[in-house]
C-alpha cells in the first residue's frame, strides 16, 4: 500500500510545475502564496483525519525538526530556483534518495539496498541527460550556480529526513507540522519579498489549486506512505514528478522537449518501474 499511495503523491504532483510556470510570480511571491495556502489546506486536513487527539504529541523534538524540514524545504527551493538555473537545482534535488538511504542507515539502522543504490544514481544519470539537454549553452560555472547546487541540496537532504522521521515516528502529527512549516516559509517569503504580487483571477486560480489540492494531497500521500516504506523509495519514486511536469508545460503551454529530454526522462521512468516492481515483489516476499 506504501508503494501505491507513494506513487499516487508523485503523480499528483506532476502538474505543479505547469501551474507555477502559468502563475507567472517571482520567487518569493511564489512562497507566500503557495505557502499560505498550501498551509490551510494542511491544517483542515490534519483537522479532519486526526484533530486535537494528536496536540499531547507536539511537544517533541521529532515534530520540531519535522517543521524545520519544511521550513528548509519551502525556502531553499524558492531561493535556489530565483538565484540559480533551474537544470542545477533540480540535479542537487535529484540526490534526495541517496540522503534518504544514509539517513535511514544511520538514524534507522536500515540497510541500504543495492537496488535503491543503483536505481539511484541510474536515475540520476537520466536526469542529467534530461536536464543538461534542456540548456546546456547558458550553463555557467559561477558562484551563483554553486549556490544553486549547495541549496538544491540542502532540499534533497531536507526531504530524505521528514521522510525518514516519518519513518522513525509514524505518530507524529507530521500533517500539522507541514501545515506550520508551510505558513513560516510564507512568512519568510513575506519578510523578504520586495513587494506582494496580487494576481488576475486566472493567475490566481492556477496559484490557488496548487496551493490548496496539488501540493497538500501529494505530499500527504508521500509522507503517509513514508510511514510503511522506505524513505529512499519515497524520495525515489517522488523523482518521477521531475520527468512527467515537463510534459505537462509541453501540453499547457507548448514548450517541446528536447530530444535529450526525452530520452532522459526514458530511462528515468523505466529505471523506477523496474525500481517499483522489484520493491514491490520484496515487500510481499517479506509480509508473506
Amino acid at each position: 500500500m506504501g508503494v501505491i499511495l507513494a506513487v499516487i503523491g508523485a503523480l499528483l504532483l506532476t502538474p505543479d510545475t505547469l501551474l507555477m510556470r502559468l502563475s507567472q510570480l517571482d520567487g518569493w511571491n511564489m512562497l507566500i502564496w503557495r505557502g499560505s495556502l498550501s498551509g490551510l489546506a494542511y491544517f483542515f486536513i490534519w483537522a479532519v483525519l486526526n484533530g486535537p487527539k494528536t496536540l499531547p504529541k507536539v511537544v517533541t523534538f521529532n515534530f520540531s525538526t519535522l517543521i524545520c524540514c519544511q521550513i528548509l524545504n519551502a525556502v531553499f527551493f524558492s531561493l535556489a530556483i530565483a538565484l540559480a538555473p533551474v537544470v542545477i537545482v533540480l540535479i542537487g534535488v535529484a540526490t534526495a534518495p541517496v540522503f534518504a538511504a544514509l539517513l535511514s542507515r544511520f538514524i534507522l539502522n536500515e540497510p541500504i539496498s543495492k537496488l535503491t543504490l543503483v536505481t539511484a544514481f541510474v536515475v540520476l544519470a537520466g536526469l542529467l541527460i534530461s536536464l543538461l539537454g534542456h540548456d546546456v549553452a547558458g550553463l555557467v560555472l559561477d558562484t551563483t550556480t554553486l549556490v544553486g547546487l549547495l541549496l538544491g541540496l540542502g532540499v534533497a537532504f531536507a526531504l530524505a529526513m521528514n521522510f525518514t522521521l516519518i519513518r522513525k515516528d509514524s505518530e507524529a502529527p507530521f500533517v500539522l507540522a507541514l501545515s506550520i512549516g508551510a505558513i513560516c516559509a510564507a512568512l519568510v517569503g513575506f519578510l523578504c519579498a520586495d513587494k506582494l504580487q496580487w494576481l488576475s483571477v486566472p493567475k490566481m486560480m492556477s496559484i490557488a489549486f496548487t496551493g490548496i489540492c496539488i501540493l497538500p494531497l501529494s505530499f500527504v500521500a508521500l509522507s503517509y506512505a513514508a510511514g510503511s516504506i522506505k524513505s529512499s523509495t519515497v524520495s525515489l519514486i517522488m523523482l518521477s514528478e521531475t520527468v512527467l511536469g515537463p510534459l505537462w508545460v509541453w501540453w499547457g503551454i507548448g514548450e517541446k522537449p528536447t530530444t535529450m529530454m526525452l530520452i532522459g526522462g526514458g530511462i528515468v521512468l523505466s529505471a523506477l518501474v523496474v525500481f517499483i516492481v522489484f520493491e514491490r515483489r520484496s515487500l510481499n516476499f517479506t509480509t508473506s
